[in-house]
């Protein structure tokens, strides 16, 4: 500094024409080449200093006074102090410009005709005045002060940015405490102290399906499940046994409109070798491919209408690939997701109130496992399980199949909707001794687009559509009409009527599937 600051004060008076801009310039270039200090061997602190002036200068280019130089327009200044005035060459300023040499040398020459009539000689006599007229005080304790207020400036904002992914992570510690804004849910998520209306609560749990309980009375609220790591795949859920009524397994509150009376599914999980099990899972005892089963507790089976009625039973969503599962937690009063391979879980809505509930709620999962859709009432929540993004789904976006969902309870009571949207599948019983078959229904037209016969069986039959496999296969159950055993499952391609058996199904209703065809 007390070697250039001279030299940088004469520069930047010639191009500002005002000693005050002058002076700022400089201590602008000392503090960009203090930022790098020391220097590495190959570089030259003076250089440095004068690109930096170079380049702040063409930033915020300025003019004061009445001399010549400033007249000129702010590069053909910097092209002519620089080469004429400080010695740099025309292609080192063609290559810190981003310039073609032959333009730098056009500007400086249309500079020096118009500044002297094109007497190079005379105009680098009048810089060399001016710039030496210049009165340059000492700048190194200005600029040592300037630096350190800009270096704890700095410290400053790096310990901000680093207090701000805390403050983020004690945000989201206290969300359930909290008020909190989502706007893709349109509403306050209040504390439950707050909230106009109580949560939906879960008043009882079943007895855990192929679980010991001890000799234990269940719990009146059961804990958030949590996914084991595996690479198994889910092949189908059913739900578990639930005690009756409405009511507590103690007794001891009823059930009120919204509340979770019962709770708790089992998962068969299939995997296509002899692997170890993850935590929580039986071993395989040598067996290929191994099947285990997995109880998921808090996943709620019913609700409360408040009348001493249930809505109709609530199922988990499971992807195509059998690898990630949602439902309506009873431990924490909303929808969740998880990840089996992974153990991520996703949150998919706000914790409910009776008014999400009073027309009933399900969770849907798009075709590639990815979107998982909740419906509250007339509100539809759509959240995306890699990015955790949550967006709300307007009316006029709902597939056709779930558009004319009254039209279709009233003609056929149940049926399912294929992973499209775009069609429905319900069974048509057959007469005395006519085997049922199966209706698939195009969406948009209502219309009827193809009527299949299902396979025949031995004794006469019933049959209930269980889900679309994928966007052509539908897995129909037949059993039957008599005593109603089970007759078999089969894939029926809906558009040739193709049927292919699907082995190790049970007979449990309702049965909720994932990779039904997994190993």
């Amino acid at each position: 500094m007390q070697r250039d600051q001279r030299s940088l004060v004469g520069t930047a008076l010639l191009l500002t024409g005002s000693h005050e801009q002058a002076i700022r310039l400089t201590l602008r270039s000392f503090h960009t080449v203090a930022l790098s200090w020391p220097p590495p061997l190959w570089e030259n602190p003076t250089t440095h200093a004068q690109i930096a002036l170079y380049r702040r200068f063409l930033q915020r280019p300025s003019a004061a006074g009445a001399t010549a130089l400033v007249r000129i327009p702010p590069r053909q200044r910097l092209l002519v102090v620089a080469c004429l005035h400080d010695g740099r060459s025309r292609a080192e300023m063609a290559s810190l410009l981003g310039l073609p040499e032959k333009t730098v040398e056009t500007e400086i020459n249309e500079a020096v005709e118009t500044l002297t009539k094109g007497s190079e000689s005379r105009l680098i006599t009048r810089m060399a005045t001016a710039a030496g007229e210049a009165s340059v005080p000492d700048l190194t304790v200005r600029s040592m002060r300037t630096l350190r207020r800009r270096r704890a400036r700095g410290a400053l904002l790096a310990a901000t940015a680093a207090l701000v992914p805390v403050g983020l992570i004690v945000a989201f510690t206290l969300f359930q405490q909290g008020e909190v804004w989502n706007s893709a849910l349109g509403e306050h998520n209040r504390p439950r102290a707050a909230q106009a209306q109580e949560p939906v609560r879960a008043v009882s749990s079943p007895e855990p399906s192929g679980l010991e309980t001890g000799g234990r009375e269940p719990r009146a609220t059961p804990a958030p499940w949590q996914a084991p790591r595996t690479s198994s795949v889910i092949r189908y859920a059913v739900p578990g046994r639930c005690p009756g009524g409405g009511v507590s397994a103690n007794g001891a509150s009823p059930a009120r409109a919204g509340d979770v009376t019962c709770a708790g599914w089992t998962l068969t999980l299939a995997s296509g070798g002899p692997e170890s099990p993850a935590p929580g899972l039986a071993a395989c005892e040598g067996q290929e491919p191994c099947e285990s089963t997995l109880s998921v507790h808090d996943a709620a089976q019913r609700l409360a209408h408040g009348d001493e009625g249930e809505h109709p039973r609530l199922t988990p969503a499971i992807s195509r690939n059998g690898r990630r599962l949602a439902y309506l937690s009873a431990a924490e009063r909303r929808y969740v997701a998880h990840d089996l391979g992974s153990g991520v879980k996703r949150y998919l809505s706000p914790v409910l109130v009776p008014a999400d509930t009073e027309n009933g709620t399900l969770v849907s999962v798009s075709p590639d496992g990815r979107h998982f859709t909740v419906t509250l009432g007339e509100r539809r929540l759509r959240t995306d399980f890699t990015t955790g993004a949550l967006t709300s789904v307007p009316a006029g976006q709902m597939p056709p199949a779930e558009k004319i969902a009254t039209w279709l309870r009233e003609r056929y009571g149940t049926w399912s909707d294929s992973p499209s949207g775009r069609y429905s599948a319900a069974i048509v019983a057959g007469e005395g001794e006519e085997p049922p078959g199966l209706h698939v229904i195009d969406a948009a037209s209502r219309r009827v687009f193809k009527r299949l016969a299902l396979p025949e069986v031995r004794r006469p039959a019933k049959a209930e559509v269980v889900s679309w496999l994928n966007n052509r296969e539908v897995v129909v159950k037949m059993s039957a009409r008599a005593g109603g055993d089970l007759l078999g499952f089969f894939r029926v391609d809906a558009v040739t009527g193709r049927a292919h058996r699907v082995p190790g199904l049970p007979a449990d209703a309702p049965l909720v599937l994932g990779a039904a065809t997994a190993p």
